[in-house]
């Protein structure tokens, strides 16, 4: 049964709501790749899908519009797909559970995926109609962005004509994107030699954080559920004789943790010292978070006497050591914009197998060099453990162009619709505006969206009314 059939513009809510009901996390898009070919076919859109499962479409011009310059629109298919440990919800099969409230839109105890499914909602709602007028659309919807912006690195856009891109994800109203950070992904894996203990088995978690995006909410301050974990461990290695089974937190590279658990066993002679050396690390820290990140909770449950394989002393402490010493969050501000982040990192996830811990980060910076800089570091950090080190889906910066027409027009017809002027903003984020303009030569592009919150977690929301207004503004510019 339709949620959202009642809410404004009921033609964008139509075809996200469609989305929403078919899974679409990154590394899972053979579905919604297949609705969005089928959807472009029923219609007698022209469409392609490359072996990366990419979309293009090409739809002509409408009447009095068919010899006007194409324009690109753009946007990524995939979602950060993160849960509340308590939803029964399967990310990998099942469709979102959507509602609302007449203001926002949001999943029940899941990611909304507004992020970039808003998009692809409104660029379908274009598409259906037969009343918009719009000069020849080219359409490029990308795969796997959430993870290195695979998609637009891999695809070919050799067949467009256009060399002027609107590109739809950003998350704020008003707000027009006219540069972006450049990044990567990094993976530490860290060898784990195991030996059989015997002890109590004790289950440590931290929960409660806000988590969100590593680039828009970097230089907030938020606990990041991965390094609390460690960090709660390494002040009870002092005092208390126990070793890690396994650590495992984080969803994405580029989503701040917001949850971390550890199974470790405790010597039972120990386990009041465990107990109270977690209270008092937690104290300490809450007191720490109180202001940023408030709802912060640590806790340690006994499981039971085993006998079980854990790390040994040495990989114990070394996987603690590491994580300690490695640089997080914002390492430097930009003194060129006032509030922008310049170069950071976020340590995204830790997942443990029997034989390695994978350790994963995500690198950002405007800066090239102070981005290679960076990955050295890290690189130098890892290898020092004996990690072998991968870094993967590194993508470019977009430059801020000094002369731009789309920019101008974009403006022109914002303040005709609502009497001021938008703001012009680099982010630190990332978008695919820097991958797509080295495909495309002189490639003019802007970024826009309507307004949402903390995304890539399951806290997001979507604005109705912002989404109504950016679609009639984004109608206007067409036109």
């Amino acid at each position: 049964m339709a949620v959202l059939n009642n809410i404004e513009p009921k033609e964008v809510f139509h075809f996200f709501e469609e989305i929403c009901s078919i899974p679409h996390g990154s590394q899972n898009l053979q579905k919604i790749s297949d609705y969005l070919v089928s959807f472009a076919k029923e219609r007698g859109i022209e469409v392609s899908v490359d072996q990366h499962l990419n979309v293009i479409m090409k739809a002509p011009g409408t009447a009095g519009y068919e010899d006007k310059d194409p324009i690109i629109l753009q946007g990524h298919m995939d979602m950060v797909a993160v849960k509340n440990p308590d939803s029964d919800i399967d990310l990998v099969n099942d469709g979102l559970r959507v509602k609302t409230d007449g203001e926002y839109v949001w999943a029940d105890g899941t990611s909304l995926g507004g992020d970039d499914g808003i998009a692809v909602a409104y660029i379908l709602a274009l598409l259906d109609s037969k009343e918009i007028p719009h000069p020849p659309l080219e359409i490029v919807i990308t795969t796997d962005e959430e993870i290195g912006m695979v998609g637009a690195a891999l695809l070919d856009l050799s067949g467009l004509k256009s060399k002027q891109m609107i590109n739809i994800d950003n998350e704020e109203e008003g707000v027009f994107i006219t540069s972006c950070a450049g990044g990567a992904g990094f993976r530490s894996e860290l060898p784990v030699k195991r030996e059989e203990k015997t002890g109590v088995k004790c289950k440590v978690s931290v929960s409660g954080l806000l988590g969100g995006h590593s680039g828009e909410m970097i230089d907030k301050g938020r606990g990041n559920a991965n390094i609390i974990c460690c960090r709660v461990l390494h002040e009870m290695l002092d005092g208390v004789a126990f070793n890690i089974i396994s650590v495992d937190g984080g969803s994405a590279d580029n989503a701040i943790p917001s949850e971390c658990t550890s199974y470790i066993m405790v010597d039972e002679k120990d386990i009041d010292k465990a107990i109270s050396s977690i209270k008092s690390s937690f104290d300490n820290i809450k007191g720490e978070l109180e202001l940023k990140d408030p709802g912060l909770v640590i806790s340690i449950v006994k499981e039971g006497n085993e006998k079980i394989s854990c790390m040994d002393d040495k990989t114990t402490r070394d996987l603690l050591n590491m994580v300690e010493i490695m640089p997080d969050g914002v390492q430097v501000m930009s003194a060129a914009i006032e509030g922008l982040v310049e170069t950071s990192l976020n340590m995204g996830m830790i997942t443990t197998l029997e034989d390695k811990v994978y350790v994963v980060q995500a690198i950002r910076s405007s800066v090239d060099s102070a981005k290679e800089a960076l990955k050295r570091k890290i690189m130098d950090i890892a290898e020092m453990f004996g990690c072998k080190v991968l870094v993967a889906g590194e993508y470019p910066g977009w430059k801020f162009r000094q002369h731009s027409k789309l920019r101008d027009h974009m403006v022109e017809v914002y303040k005709k619709l609502y009497g001021k002027e938008p703001k012009l903003e680099a982010i630190h984020a990332g978008l695919e505006c820097g991958i797509l303009s080295n495909k495309i030569d002189d490639l003019d592009c802007i970024s826009i969206g309507p307004d949402m919150q903390d995304i890539h977690s399951a806290k997001e929301k979507l604005s109705v009314q912002s989404t109504a207004r950016v679609w009639e503004y984004l109608k206007a510019v067409l036109a």
